[in-house]
């Protein structure tokens, strides 16, 4: 096990240093629930990214000021990255490239930038999605309902869970909406020896990798975030 985490390090600190050359930061990971977790200190500010809740896709990140000074920070600057397979269209496998990234291989790759959702927009996107699944939900249900006769008494039953599946299904939206508007990254000063935290929600497309550009008080911090379970 210690030789396979010491080839997985190895491979990501060959990518980083691809990547961006110029950039001497050091990267580290650490293990949390099975999965990694990835983390940079540089001058005085650590930059931890955490996929193993929403994964990379709706990574949590932290910044912890430890710099002496405050500073703005601004998620809306962040970029997403996809390593993609040249002159491969298909949304399907495009983005296949982990046998390479994982022995650290970059070369010849295309990057395609990813959209990166305003906490606004990602709140309807996912409350539009759970309203959708409900609904489908509701339209299997009825369906099974209308297979033979029904009486008055089992028609009342039936209207009382619907009831209840649709009041249940309303609540988990509003809960949802109520994380996302809680926990979604925006922009705040992070003053000396302050930490904030909160995650942001990416695009999803068929890939195990991504690469995350994150500038923090004239830094740019370049995480690559994978979805793989190493222990």
């Amino acid at each position: 096990m210690k030789k396979v985490l010491l080839c997985f390090m190895m491979a990501f600190f060959c990518i980083t240093a691809a990547l961006a050359e110029t950039d001497t930061k050091t990267y580290r990971t650490f293990v949390k629930n099975d999965r990694h977790v990835f983390f940079c200190s540089h001058r005085g500010i650590t930059v931890v990214v955490d996929p193993t809740v929403g994964g990379i896709f709706e990574p949590h990140i932290s910044i912890i000021n430890e710099s002496g000074r405050a500073f703005v920070f601004e998620p809306k600057t962040i970029t997403a990255e996809a390593f993609a397979i040249p002159g491969n269209d298909s949304k399907y496998t495009r983005y296949r490239t982990e046998r390479f990234l994982a022995k650290g291989d970059t070369t010849g790759m295309e990057r395609d930038q990813l959209t990166i959702y305003t906490p606004e927009k990602y709140s309807k996107k996912v409350s539009r999605s759970m309203w959708w699944g409900s609904f489908l939900t509701e339209l299997v249900v009825a369906g099974v309902e209308s297979i033979g006769e029904t009486d008055e008494r089992q028609q009342f039953w039936n209207d009382v869970h619907r009831e209840k599946r649709i009041d249940e299904a309303e609540a988990e939206r509003h809960a949802e909406k109520r994380r996302i508007s809680e926990g979604y990254w925006r922009a705040n000063t992070i003053f000396a020896d302050e930490e904030h935290e909160g995650f942001i929600a990416i695009k999803h497309v068929s890939t195990k990798y991504l690469l995350l550009n994150i500038p923090v008080d004239g830094e740019t911090f370049h995480f690559i975030i994978d979805a793989q379970k190493h222990y």
